[in-house]
């Protein structure tokens, strides 16, 4: 009679261990990502959303990808594409805590890790006053479309395949 709490009890436990990712819980939903910038004090921006003035460390989810952008009177704005990629500790996590913990990570975001992992920006002065409207720049067009290949994956109008064939193709095509 005594077996059934220990029983009991040690299943809750594997059931606990087992109910959340492993890379949820070490490397947690979100990873911090320090922009610097020279000259100092430039506005930081990811996906629009000010953040504060370099230098800073920011907070981005693992489970999308970003453009920062940091922008000086005086000074061309830069952006940098921070993109996502599957951890290592993914394959890990199938093994010891099977589909179950590999779907928590897959879910939360937390089995990606995100790519520059430090930001180091030297802004360019302006040469010229111009009132024109500023262009996308390549970053800002590489996250829309990545963006765009993401929806048309999501809503299963492309195989996973395909998905991946397209986005390493538009990593290669912008990280030149």
């Amino acid at each position: 009679m005594k077996r059934y709490p220990i029983l009991l009890v040690g299943s809750a436990l594997v059931a606990i261990l087992f109910s959340s990712g492993c890379a949820s819980i070490v490397k947690g939903t979100t990873q911090p990502i320090p922009v610097t910038s020279d000259p100092t004090g430039a506005e930081v921006k990811l996906d629009g959303n000010k953040l504060g003035q370099t230098p800073l460390k920011i907070e981005a989810k693992r489970k999308a990808d970003h453009l920062l952008t940091i922008e000086k009177a005086g000074y061309q704005t830069e952006s940098v594409a921070i993109t996502r990629n599957i951890g290592g500790a993914v394959f890990g996590n199938i093994i010891a805590g099977g589909l179950v913990g590999w779907g928590v990570d897959a879910i939360s975001g937390a089995q990606y890790n995100l790519t520059p992992t430090t930001i180091n920006i030297t802004l360019r002065q302006n040469t010229t006053e111009t009132n024109e409207p500023v262009s996308k720049s390549s970053a800002a067009v590489f996250i829309d479309e990545l963006k765009k290949l993401d929806a048309l994956h999501e809503a299963k109008q492309i195989t996973d395949e395909e998905y991946g064939k397209m986005r390493t193709s538009l990593v290669d095509k912008y990280s030149k």
